[in-house]
């Protein structure tokens, strides 16, 4: 199985290239359990929405898609596609592996509720493993751990009764997984370390509440943020190296791209700690109500990200806190999404905006009335409007080449090169944004 970076370079591969054949090839990875009922792909460029080129699209026996996400698969990146609560359709909840060139179903897991959670990825001696979790029915959730290079389930792990499961990261051998329930405690419940092989318990501790995001792995240390708290927990044992505790909010952790610091935000200042100690490196004071501490991966960014809720984002040094610019947009509540690539930095909140990453200069921006809009650039520049629509611009010069506005709420989206994975009521679709409206005609 691929190594993170190897499944990276895949992703731009696959996503990357533009394939306009009409004509899909069968999956020789389909589960023979699933073969007879499995869902159909079509890798046309028929346009869904009026002109919206569509690379290919799959058809799923479920009523409602929730869960779009992309992982490793046997043979290449896939598109990871979860069964709604709103509706099970023929044949029960289920997670599927769609191939992520063509749109062929490589296998099926059946489950017994609807995922709740994407799948995160980890490999080490037990084997490749996704995992995922499910809502809770009968008073309980679960944690399921799925071979990607057979598409079947390897073992399951039950929360208490009325607790919700959420993964918070993984190691070579072990995946971490809270509990919550009532979202506001900071304890009553526990962080869970489980063996990649089979499920079994390596160590448990209390925590409070786990949030849905805000965690991390890095260099054997498991970061855990619930609610008004972080801590750091040793991978290993669960033995807790350091935490901070807050009277407001905690915005973060965030984590620079070598793994040493780790940025805070809470109580009206921003925080640089070290990873293994604890020890503060700096502190920053501000004068405004924080909505967000960010440190994109993508191109080993190396600038913290500061949002302020009335419309500023601040780039900040991870060395010593200084800001190196500041973007400011004309919005309250601002809650900005950043991603990064090699050329650029895209900012989404009140609307999209491409910025040089150093300077914090603006290239172009898209400013649609009254909406807030997620980011998602590679090859292509996505936009997300509050899950209503997707659009998608040239990264160059912001240019839309089409917007997406389905008849019922899309799920995701998911990203890769230049293509955005959608689901609409119980199909897939691959978008192809390197093509604009009327190359779809």
């Amino acid at each position: 199985m691929p190594s993170r970076r190897a499944f990276l370079a895949a992703l731009t591969a696959v996503a990357g290239c533009t394939n306009r054949s009409s004509e899909s090839t069968e999956s020789s990875r389909r589960s023979a359990t699933d073969t007879a009922s499995s869902a159909t792909a079509t890798a046309t460029a028929t346009p869904t929405n009026g002109t919206v080129p569509v690379r290919w699209r799959h058809e799923t026996p479920h009523e409602a898609l929730d869960v779009v996400a992309l992982a490793p698969g046997a043979d290449g990146p896939v598109v990871c596609v979860g069964s709604d609560g709103g509706g099970a359709g023929e044949g029960g909840h289920a997670l599927h592996a769609v191939g992520l060139a063509d749109g062929t179903e490589q296998w099926r897991v059946s489950l017994p509720a609807p995922a709740v959670t994407e799948p995160i990825y980890a490999e080490g001696e037990a084997g490749p493993r996704l995992y995922v979790a499910t809502r809770v029915t009968d008073g309980a959730a679960e944690l399921h751990a799925i071979d990607p290079t057979r598409g079947t389930r390897v073992w399951e792990f039950d929360a208490p009764e009325r607790r919700r499961f959420y993964p918070l990261g993984t190691t070579a051998d072990t995946v971490f997984v809270g509990t919550r329930d009532d979202d506001v405690s900071r304890s009553g419940e526990t962080v869970y370390a489980l063996a990649a092989g089979d499920g079994h318990e390596r160590w448990r501790v209390e925590s409070g509440d786990a949030l849905p995001s805000g965690h991390a792995v890095r260099r054997e240390t498991l970061l855990v943020r619930t609610p008004a708290r972080v801590r750091a927990l040793d991978a290993a044992t669960g033995a807790e190296r350091w935490r901070i505790d807050s009277s407001t909010a905690i915005h973060g952790p965030a984590v620079d791209s070598r793994g040493e610091r780790v940025f805070v935000g809470h109580d009206g200042a921003v925080r640089a700690v070290g990873l293994g100690d604890g020890r503060e490196r700096w502190r920053r004071d501000v004068e405004f109500t924080m909505s967000r501490v960010v440190t994109p991966r993508e191109a080993m960014s190396t600038t913290v990200f500061v949002g302020d809720r009335a419309g500023r984002l601040l780039a900040v040094s991870p060395l010593d806190g200084e800001t190196r610019w500041t973007l400011s947009v004309d919005t309250d509540g601002f809650r900005p999404s950043v991603a990064r690539t090699s050329e650029r930095l895209y900012v989404g909140g009140p609307g999209v905006y491409a910025l040089d990453p150093v300077s914090g200069e603006r290239a172009w921006s898209f400013t649609p009335p009254a909406v807030e809009v997620g980011v998602h650039a590679s090859t292509t520049v996505f936009a997300d409007v509050r899950g209503d629509r997707i659009h998608t611009f040239d990264p160059a010069d912001g240019t839309e080449r089409w917007r997406f506005t389905p008849e019922s709420r899309p799920s995701g989206p998911a990203t890769a090169g230049n293509l955005a994975f959608v689901g609409v009521g119980g199909t897939v679709y691959a978008l192809d944004g390197s093509r604009t409206a009327s190359e779809s005609s």
